[in-house]
């Protein structure tokens, strides 16, 4: 199908014939301007607080008015900075044929990110210790359905905090080698995920040019950075390494409780730091990524499985296409505490939402339960599931002389079947999902529930693992970088 792509461009809408599966808007293109303006509104006049002098020294040299801690960004400032990010790039693993390609078109999963605890049906929950992140960064590596490993695959509590970063980083290079992201916990801990993967690609000189890391930088909602984040923005910027830079607000707590006015200020939140990004180094790689939430006023708390959760979804996708930023949006969520009929529901409508705003970056594409808290193993084989059927919708239908089969209708007629014909055996295998969890049978065949089964395959997983050689020289050198940081 022929459709249309909106461009932001120098103030103007470009509007583009492209040709892929249709997207959907929950408002119009009209509504995305009028959310953009906003944002510029609030950068001009109200401000965004960063508190790491650095930050304020850069962006002031760059065109911004500081007062004490608050930075007033000029609209003609964050246009010019939006032209300079690129609508593409390639993530680089260990292994070549593992690369992946992050634009505004295609999409990728990303493993679970940043929980404490870890879950499963033999040991129950637990705080994450690293021989639980090792195994979780072991599944990822088999999961044909994950492009990118993420930095903290659980938290490893049981290592020391101060090295944790890079015992993270390593243990994701020995372990997989497929792409990786690093720690943003301030300049120096970036900088170290960032040389420690330049250590494995051959070098910092080696990397200029070549994004091998990608990191996720965080807003503090509303409207301000923190030290940390501020800091490790700047530091991939310096590498010229990507980086997602990322609000989530909690609507009705720390955004406005109507859905269009939280989404300008996420957005008035991340195009601040793309602007520092692209003015410590123009043409720095960045992924435009919102994950805010409505919050649940019962409780207080975020919630990442609420309806508003995809809603936010659609619309930040719409945003990025509109300033044609590959987009990150979060994948199988949800708020219960095991992996149970809410997971399954809330997971798939949050990941299948994901793919039909136009995602490139999935992040917690897998495993995550308990509001981010909690990464199931259990729910990382259901997820991977779950993102089969949503990648097979993604595909869509193709329509051609073959697919229409009408030689194959008139030769079966009316009355006829079709399960032993020719045309069958050619076409269902590419046609159709093959479930690997799934119940589909007449009678449950193995008497066990998708949870036991989803047991049974992680440990069947992880027994079949190969480790990815590291080599020797390389090993030695990142146990020595971690050494020499201790």
């Amino acid at each position: 199908m022929n459709n249309y792509s909106f461009k932001f461009q120098g103030g103007a809408i470009l509007k583009e014939e492209i040709n892929h599966m249709q997207r959907y808007q929950t408002v119009s293109t009209e509504d995305i301007v009028k959310i953009h303006e906003t944002s510029l509104k609030i950068m001009e006049e109200v401000g965004i607080i960063f508190s790491y002098a650095p930050a304020r020294e850069i962006l002031a040299k760059g065109g911004a008015k500081v007062e004490g801690e608050t930075v007033y960004f000029p609209k003609s400032m964050v246009e010019q900075a939006l032209k300079q990010v690129p609508s593409s790039f390639t993530l680089h693993g260990r292994n070549p044929e593992k690369n992946v390609e992050i634009n505004t078109e295609t999409t990728n999963f990303v493993g679970p990110y940043g929980a404490p605890f870890v879950l499963d049906i033999d040991k129950g929950r637990r705080p994450g210790t690293l021989d639980d992140f090792v195994n979780i960064v072991k599944l990822c590596h088999k999961m044909d359905n994950i492009n990118i490993q993420s930095h903290i695959s659980c938290e490893p509590g049981d290592t020391d905090v101060d090295t944790r970063h890079m015992e993270m980083v390593y243990n994701t290079l020995k372990y997989s080698d497929k792409p990786l992201m690093g720690s943003v916990l301030g300049y120096e801990a970036a900088k170290d995920s960032i040389e420690m993967a330049a250590i494995a690609h051959g070098g910092l000189d080696a990397i200029k040019d070549k994004p091998v890391i990608i990191g996720i930088s965080c807003t503090l909602t509303p409207l301000s950075y923190d030290d940390k984040m501020a800091g490790a923005i700047i530091a991939y910027a310096e590498y010229r390494q990507p980086q997602l830079v990322n609000s989530l607000c909690l609507a009705g707590a720390t955004s406005p409780a109507t859905i269009a006015g939280s989404i300008a200020v996420q957005n008035a939140e991340i195009l601040a730091g793309i602007v520092l990004a692209q003015t410590v180094n123009a043409g720095t790689p960045i992924v435009y990524s919102a994950s805010g939430s409505s919050t649940d006023m019962r409780y207080g708390n975020l919630s990442i499985g609420a309806p508003e959760s995809a809603l936010f979804s659609l619309v930040n996708g719409h945003l990025a296409k509109y300033y044609n930023i590959p987009c990150r949006i979060s994948g199988t969520l949800s708020d219960t505490k095991q992996a149970d009929a809410q997971a399954g529901y809330e997971s798939m409508m949050t990941l299948l939402m994901a793919q039909m705003a136009g995602g490139n970056f999935i992040l917690h594409a897998a495993g995550i339960l308990d509001t981010y808290n909690c990464v199931s193993f259990e729910k990382l084989m259901i997820d991977d599931e779950i993102i089969g059927m949503v990648k097979r919708i993604g595909r869509g239908v193709t329509v051609n002389d073959d697919t229409l089969a009408f030689d194959v209708i008139k030769e079966v007629g009316p009355r006829g079947e079709y399960i032993t014909n020719r045309h069958t055996f050619a076409n269902f295998r590419k046609e159709f999902y093959q479930a690997q969890l799934s119940d589909r049978a007449r009678v449950n065949q193995d008497g066990l529930t998708i949870e036991e089964r989803a047991n049974a395959r992680w440990k069947k997983m992880l027994d079949a693992y190969v480790e990815p050689s590291l080599p020797a020289d390389i090993d030695t050198e990142l146990k020595r970088y971690i050494e020499n940081r201790r």
